[in-house]
């Protein structure tokens, strides 16, 4: 998490504080990460909340928010709930011109058989933890595909690691552990 705060510190040029929009929050709790923003927590489950946190219960792929209003679209754990293509469309529309999108810890995968494991898997855990309607919400990532919506909604790819859940054992040896994503927008520098 404190790494991607310092992503977003490091491309904030703007004055005042930037509005980073924490989708999938979960209860928001991201946001502590986040101090000299004003964020905006939405998720589709309704958790209660830090009292510091603004939450919105919605659906990311459907966001709540005019167009080109966000400086930061922030996604922990949570890219993987709608399909990459409906995720980064909704993000490009929020975000201003120059506007980040930020993600951590979402499963990436670069075949079909990691992919439909991981439903699976998914699938198993949702209904253990009693949110079997949860599963229908996953949809784990192909990294080839993540790039291409990035590309056709205009970002451009600051720094794409898939982590560990989308290589091999042989190939986890020295490689990250975490995904991480950090994409701009085109365009003026938030």
């Amino acid at each position: 998490m404190s790494q991607a705060a310092t992503a977003v510190s490091r491309q904030w040029t703007g004055t005042g504080r930037p509005v980073l929009v924490d989708i999938g929050s979960g209860g928001g709790w991201a946001g502590r990460y986040f101090g000299d923003a004003d964020v905006i927590a939405i998720d589709l489950l309704n958790i209660e909340s830090k009292p510091d946190v603004v939450q919105v219960r919605a659906d990311m792929r459907s966001l709540p928010l005019r167009d080109s209003t966000v400086d930061v679209a922030f996604y922990a754990a949570s890219l993987h709930y709608a399909p990459v293509t409906d995720s980064i469309g909704e993000a490009a529309r929020v975000l201003r011109r120059g506007g980040l999108i930020v993600a951590v810890d979402s499963p990436m995968y670069s075949d079909r058989r990691g992919q439909a494991l991981a439903e699976a898997r998914s699938a198993a855990y949702y209904a253990g933890a009693g949110f079997p309607e949860l599963a229908a919400h996953y949809h784990p990532i192909d990294v080839t595909a993540l790039r291409a919506a990035l590309a056709a909604r205009g970002f451009d790819v600051l720094r794409l690691e898939a982590g560990r859940t989308a290589r091999r054992w042989w190939e986890r040896l020295g490689g990250p552990d975490r995904s991480f994503v950090v994409a701009k927008l085109k365009g003026a520098g938030i």
